[in-house]
């Protein structure tokens, strides 16, 4: 706790001594798989109306989203790039296509999915030998390939990202290091890929703990948030056949109910109209673009008053100030 503390101090001395105004606006982007393929939209419009963003912090697909636009810089790019990755045989080995062949475990959405896999004895042989259905290799290039590769700390816009440690059950937060390694471990699916060893943490999906990480962003420096929240809204249900279902609809609750809490921190929160799209359904990315670009021109007006301002400028990299708040800790590193 002492030495959260004393990083926390001393990077507000740090960033302060550089000359800087705090931190005006954040952009948070959330996972959802395929869903989050609508955070390019909400760029695209950010983009063409002039809107400043300092800082993007991301978990899961969001991080994605949001280390290909910080490296970037340009929404085209990104575009063309997801483009091209989709004519590869990287994107092909991922098996994303053999989920949108109708798998008959997968649906709508990946721990569900996982765990009614769990019913086929097959499966359960297979999960007792292995730490996760895909090899991490697959992801692993994927990432490689999507975004360039480089330090956080030389990103054209500042960017964090955040995973999940199963050793700790602490969220862990990139501010700096390897860019690719920390998209890696805050896209990792647990169960469909197998943990990122890192020093002594294992660490998955940064939405398994915060899957809209609005308050890194406030950790980080920034009192103006734009989230954009792309999970699917829960759906009502009336069948509960056996023990699985309750389990799963308890999970689904309980996950619903904490974005929903977290998303209410957010100045301005974009939740663009995706629930028709399942989390795999990447071939259908200009759609769902296009879905998030008109989510964001309805919040224009919000987004206009929020970002208004006088003064704004660019600003680098803040030090990470490591708060703790009571009942979960924060933990915080580089990739390095």
């Amino acid at each position: 706790m002492k030495l959260m503390a004393e990083r926390q101090c001393k990077g507000d001395k740090e960033f302060k001594r550089e000359g800087h105004s705090r931190m005006k606006v954040a952009l948070v982007l959330g996972g959802g798989g395929a869903r989050g393929l609508a955070h390019v939209g909400v760029l695209r419009t950010l983009e063409q109306e002039g809107i400043p963003i300092h800082l993007i912090v991301g978990c899961s697909f969001g991080a994605l989203i949001g280390a290909m636009y910080a490296q970037m810089g340009r929404v085209r790019l990104v575009e063309e790039r997801i483009y091209q990755f989709m004519q590869t045989k990287i994107y092909a080995n991922l098996g994303i296509r053999h989920l949108q062949n109708g798998s008959p475990i997968f649906s709508d959405d990946p721990l569900r999915q996982f765990l009614k896999g769990v019913k086929n004895w097959v499966m359960i042989n297979l999960l007792t030998r292995r730490a996760a259905l895909l090899k991490g290799e697959r992801l692993g290039r994927a990432i490689a390939y999507l975004v360039p590769p480089g330090d956080i700390r030389d990103t054209q816009i500042p960017f964090a990202c955040l995973a999940t440690d199963l050793v700790s059950g602490q969220p862990y937060l990139f501010t700096d290091g390897d860019i690719q390694l920390a998209v890696t471990a805050s896209s990792t699916i647990p169960g469909y890929f197998p943990p990122v060893e890192y020093r002594d943490r294992k660490l998955v999906d940064g939405a398994v703990s915060y899957n809209l990480p609005i308050r890194f962003a406030r950790l980080l420096g920034a009192d103006r948030i734009i989230a954009v929240d792309v999970h699917p809204e829960l759906e009502i249900e009336t069948e509960f056949s056996n023990v699985m279902d309750i389990l799963l609809r308890t999970k689904s609750i309980t996950a619903n109910i904490l974005t929903e809490e977290i998303a209410a921190g957010a100045d301005v929160l974009i939740a663009p109209p995706i629930k028709e799209y399942n989390w795999f359904e990447f071939d259908r990315f200009r759609e769902i673009i296009r879905a998030g670009e008109e989510a964001a021109r309805l919040r224009l007006a919000d987004i206009r008053q929020l970002t208004s301002s006088p003064g704004e400028e660019e600003i680098r990299h803040p030090r990470l100030p490591g708060r703790t708040r009571r009942r979960r800790r924060i933990v915080s590193g580089n990739a390095s």
